[in-house]
């Protein structure tokens, strides 16, 4: 077996998982696009076999208790409460995008840089 044989196998093997990739967020989309109706918009593990979700159907807000034994509706939410989950949803969701936003960090980085320079600036001209 020689070495171009082996850089083909490589390189077939890398296009196979870059395709697989591809179209796994593909059918994740569609799928996605199909359950619009219901969605689970926080679950909690509770225990190994149960937890507590919070499902949206349609514009209902639900809690919902989830066992081997089966699921329950625990408590429906007022439209008060419906808005305080959707408030601390996009908070959650702000602060999400805050925190991995590049150009923020970037920003951030290069001010802290800039500011080490300025502190010890004086400390390597003295050398």
């Amino acid at each position: 077996m020689g070495l171009g044989q082996i850089f083909q196998m490589l390189a077939a093997l890398f296009v196979i998982i870059v395709l697989a990739n591809y179209l796994l967020k593909k059918l994740n989309n569609i799928n996605q696009v199909r359950t619009k109706a219901i969605k689970v918009i926080e679950r909690v593990p509770v225990s190994k076999s149960s937890s507590l979700c919070i499902v949206q159907v349609g514009n209902q807000y639900m809690l919902m208790s989830f066992s081997e034994q089966g699921s329950t509706v625990v408590k429906e939410f007022t439209v008060e409460e419906k808005a305080e989950i959707q408030q601390k949803i996009h908070q959650q969701t702000q602060e999400v995008r805050d925190a991995t936003d590049i150009k923020k960090i970037t920003g951030t980085l290069k001010g802290k840089v800039h500011q080490f320079k300025e502190k010890y600036e004086h400390s390597f001209k003295q050398d």
